[in-house]
């Protein structure tokens, strides 16, 4: 699970790189030499697609979710083990409702192509069920790490 954790940040940190890159050379040509790419905004919009659901399902393993933890935190340990269960329970079933969502969604949109890169929009679609398969990864790894440290006898 690590290794998947490092690869989807490393692929994370590359596509927000590129968008960087192509944002400031786009605006470096319009406004310095009054031209443009044609495809520059579509491919960092897609890879801005990406980059959301892959940061989202990453959030899911870092913690870096909003929660309302001042709620939780008046629990007893016991019970706060039942919350964060629960809270990992729904993001698994947001995970198969991104999944069962999504495919049909990359299913229609495989032949649309898109108007500058013209590579099918499927492409940028994709990103919702993997986004999806990687929650519900996620959330199941902390439910199993929840009572993993219930049995141990940890907090």
């Amino acid at each position: 699970m690590k290794t998947l954790n490092s690869l989807i940040k490393y692929v994370l940190v590359v596509m927000l790189a590129v968008m960087f890159i192509l944002t400031t050379v786009q605006v470096i040509l319009r406004y310095g030499f009054n031209t443009a790419l044609s495809w520059s905004e579509e491919l960092v919009r897609f890879l801005f697609v990406w980059a959301t659901f892959l940061g989202a399902a990453i959030g899911v393993r870092e913690h870096i979710h909003i929660g309302v933890d001042a709620v939780v935190n008046l629990l007893p340990a016991s019970l706060r083990r039942y919350a964060d269960t629960l809270v990992y329970l729904v993001i698994f079933t947001f995970g198969i409702v991104l999944v069962c969502a999504g495919i049909p969604v990359v299913t229609l949109t495989h032949g649309q192509l898109s108007p500058a890169l013209e590579m099918p929009m499927s492409y940028v679609y994709i990103a919702i069920p993997i986004a999806g398969v990687f929650a519900m990864l996620y959330a199941l790894a902390e439910v199993v790490l929840i009572w993993k440290k219930r049995k141990a006898g940890e907090g």
